[in-house]
């Protein structure tokens, strides 16, 4: 084997001091409290599904929770104009939850009613003879909540028809502002669709349907979800509460626990995968237990960052972080396996050489393959996190944090805990602690 000029094993006391320090750190950040922000899965809060009947933007729905005192709001797509909205805890009533409740729809048989808003009467009281109607070139635009006229304007183009003057017609649609001159209405006469001026008809009377009620835009000052609905309504457009609940305490102390017990769960299973797949090296449960120190390494310093953010930026913690920080112990062990595969590799062609030469050289093999890898994803996650939305910036932001760790710890923390223990390092250092030299090892 050449003989490499860098010496990374010599010099593991410094990377331990290194990593040690680190360590401590991210240790006394989460000493102080609080120790970590807690999002709403892990304190309490209100859920909230959306389904809107137009186009909307998850920057539209975030503006108005905005405007309505909730910056904590994360907004996320559930589906096709769907938005499924975490918050704090607002005030409701206790008959304000509601949850999905899946309905058969059965598709309607014969012709659809189409609803009205009104009825007039085609022909104004100076006008004879019939009254066209006339087709138009763009969509129907939706009208706001609570009233009957549409803002913007459909252009009207040629004539389908014609209906005698005094033809009773039901009003579809109401266009207020138009180029054309005016008032324009989409109407039903006698099986024909089309769009007539309010200067041709007279005798236009709203249906009650389409009368919003005196007591429409009063809304309890008490009920927070009923005043954030009706600024939905308002400002984005008309939609159909398709869930509302709120997380309890007791839900979020179930969420911790199944998060902790899924790292547990996931740091037992690597370590007997890496004793079993290292089965054939000496002492193969000190490869899993080192992978386990460097992955647990990993996590210390992402949580101390992680408290870090929490303490000045209010980043808060979710289950998106969970996610990031299951991925960053799958990309801890990912690491440091490619350095163990390449130390066994290496104690099989020179089993004559030490230890503490066989990882070094495995370390120098590796080095090149673990930054490059590392330098890939990060670039890939920094632009997801510039030009990405705010649902996945704590993912993401763990996922750095935890790539950057993860790759110091597969060079300095586990293949160096290796040759500490081979060579009675943390022996004599024990004994260091307890006040006396250490057994000089027995002769052979």
């Amino acid at each position: 084997m050449r003989v490499h000029r860098i010496d990374l094993v010599h010099n593991r006391g410094w990377l331990f001091l290194i990593s040690g320090g680190m360590a401590v750190i991210a240790l006394i950040l989460l000493a102080i409290p609080p120790a970590l922000k807690p999002g709403i899965e892990f304190s309490s809060g209100s859920t909230a599904l959306y389904r809107f009947e137009t186009a909307v933007t998850a920057a539209q729905v975030r503006d108005v929770y905005r405007e309505m005192g909730h910056t904590e709001a994360r907004i996320q797509s559930a589906g096709t104009n769907e938005y499924l909205v975490r918050t704090s805890t607002l005030r409701v009533p206790a008959d304000a939850l509601n949850e999905v409740e899946p309905t058969p729809e059965a598709a309607p048989v014969g012709p659809t009613p189409i609803p009205e808003i009104g009825t007039l009467t085609l022909g104004a009281p100076d006008q004879v003879g019939d009254i066209s109607l006339f087709n138009a070139t763009t969509g129907v635009a939706v009208a706001p909540a609570g009233s009957t006229s549409i803002t913007s304007c459909p252009t009207v183009a040629e004539s389908i028809g014609a209906k005698p003057n005094g033809t009773r017609a039901q009003v579809l649609a109401k266009y207020d502002g138009c180029a054309e001159g005016g008032t324009l209405y989409r109407v039903l006469a006698d099986g024909l669709v089309g769009y007539v001026a309010q200067a041709s008809t007279r005798d236009f009377t709203p249906s009650a349907a389409a009368t919003p009620a005196a007591t429409s835009s009063t809304v309890d000052p008490d009920n927070e979800r009923a005043q954030i609905e009706q600024a939905l309504r308002e400002q984005v457009g008309p939609f159909t509460v398709r869930e509302f609940a709120q997380v309890s305490p007791v839900v979020s102390t179930a969420a911790v626990r199944n998060a902790a017990i899924a790292v547990l769960v996931a740091s037992l299973a690597i370590l007997m995968y890496i004793a079993f797949a290292f089965r054939s090296v000496p002492r193969p449960f000190l490869y899993g237990t080192c992978a386990i120190v460097a992955m647990l390494h990993d996590v210390i310093i992402t949580l101390g960052i992680y408290s870090f953010f929490g303490k000045v930026f209010d980043v808060e913690v979710n289950l998106m972080f969970v996610t990031g920080l299951l991925t960053v112990i799958g990309f801890s062990v990912h690491d440091t396996i490619v350095v163990f595969d390449r130390i066994r590799e290496n104690v099989r062609t020179h089993p004559t050489l030490p230890l503490a030469t066989n990882v070094n050289a495995a370390l120098l093999q590796t080095l090149a393959r673990s930054f490059n890898t590392s330098i890939t994803v990060m670039l890939t996650v920094m632009a997801l996190l510039l030009l990405g939305g705010e649902t996945i910036r704590e993912f993401l932001l763990v996922i750095l944090v935890g790539i950057i760790s993860g790759t110091y710890s597969s060079v300095a923390v586990a293949a160096q805990m290796v040759v500490a223990y081979e060579e009675g390092d943390f022996d004599r250092l024990w004994a260091r602690i307890r006040g006396r030299a250490p057994e000089a090892p027995a002769a052979t």
